[in-house]
């Protein structure tokens, strides 16, 4: 489902119960690093001009191949959360999505609410084709919030991440013929 990883920062803070045994704040803490919880007491962990130039090359390798990658995009992070450190973090991760159209930019969000508020104003009509957007519903109250506002997005491509699934989700009303 995906080629390659990249995370523009590490760190979040919990939003529903689907946030309760979250793998990315276990493997952080493990790293020893102090990046989960509220924007007042914890910062994230950001990264420098390497880390950022991986997904260029593999941007290059896809043209050469003549074949689109898929990049899961915040796998430690959600790329919506509202912290003030991360704004000029997202600012540069929407450059880079525009520079790299040979890669499918998957992004995942707890957050549905905020992507359109948080992107650039020139995608107001309309994402990015190689912008894919998707939000976590663990459950039938995150399905009934969450799925609504996604909808909303201007997105070429939408998607679900039902997991951890809590309980039982009918998406029954949320199919399109």
């Amino acid at each position: 489902w995906t080629d390659h990883t990249f995370n523009a920062w590490w760190g979040c803070v919990k939003v529903s119960p689907g946030c309760h045994h979250c793998y990315a704040e276990t493997l952080s803490k493990r790293f020893g690093n102090n990046i989960w919880g509220p924007a007042k007491t914890t910062s994230r962990r950001t990264f420098g001009p390497k880390h950022w130039a991986e997904p260029f090359k593999w941007d290059a390798e896809a043209a050469q191949a003549g074949q689109r990658k898929r990049v899961f995009c915040a796998s430690m992070a959600d790329v919506f959360e509202n912290h003030p450190m991360l704004n000029a973090e997202r600012a540069k991760l929407w450059v880079m999505i525009e520079a790299t159209p040979n890669l499918d930019w998957l992004l995942l969000t707890k957050r549905p609410e905020n992507i359109m508020r948080m992107t650039p104003d020139a995608w107001a009509s309309g994402l990015p084709a190689n912008v894919w957007v998707g939000t976590s519903v663990e459950d039938q109250q995150r399905a009934d919030e969450r799925i609504p506002e996604l909808l909303r997005v201007p997105s070429r491509v939408r998607f679900l991440s039902c997991e951890p699934l809590l309980g039982p989700i009918d998406l029954d009303h949320y199919l399109i013929d």
